[in-house]
């Protein structure tokens, strides 16, 4: 039998290797760097697949989708006769992961039972938060909603007797607030 291919002592190939006759270059002259390049040494565009495997490249599309899942926070502040705060639009598919309501540094003078914060939706005004005590200091309330329309936030104070006091809420999330 005849060895089709002849082996003329070639132990590989250069660090740029033309893919065809005046066709694209692949760029290995920089051992950091691997270009593809135009038969004129520009940049080229490459398609890529899907990353299945932590060790594979991924696509713009799939950094997007997890760049869009990094915690975000917004914070407001509110008083003691806010009454509604807007706190912003969160966006179908956000998820809230933790309120924090915080007393500012004042008292909140003559409050009573009725004095109160809560942290919510049109459809429930406490869905997110309830229970602020004005002797206290932070409250924390770690949630797992998920909005799934675009909906509108608010903290709702209800004075009660509450002659003065500042409050800041914080709301962590995965999404868009707006």
């Amino acid at each position: 039998m005849v060895d089709s291919v002849k082996n003329y002592g070639i132990a590989g190939v250069s660090t740029t290797l033309e893919l065809g006759k005046q066709g694209a270059k692949i760029d290995a002259s920089d051992s950091a760097i691997i270009s593809l390049k135009d038969k004129d040494g520009a940049l080229e565009e490459i398609a890529i697949a899907n990353g299945t495997a932590s060790s594979h490249a991924v696509t713009k599309a799939q950094l997007d989708d997890a760049g869009s899942q990094k915690l975000s926070y917004v914070s407001t502040s509110v008083s003691y006769n806010g009454g509604n705060v807007s706190i912003g639009t969160a966006a179908a598919n956000t998820t809230i992961q933790k309120i924090i309501v915080e007393k500012g540094a004042g008292n909140w003078t003559g409050h009573n039972d009725t004095t109160e914060i809560t942290v919510g939706d049109n459809a429930d005004v406490d869905r997110l938060f309830a229970g602020f005590d004005p002797d206290g200091g932070q409250h924390q309330i770690d949630k797992d909603h998920t909005y799934s329309t675009a909906t509108p936030l608010n903290a709702y104070v209800t004075q009660g007797g509450a002659s003065a006091g500042t409050a800041t809420v914080k709301l962590f999330y995965t999404g868009s607030i707006e």
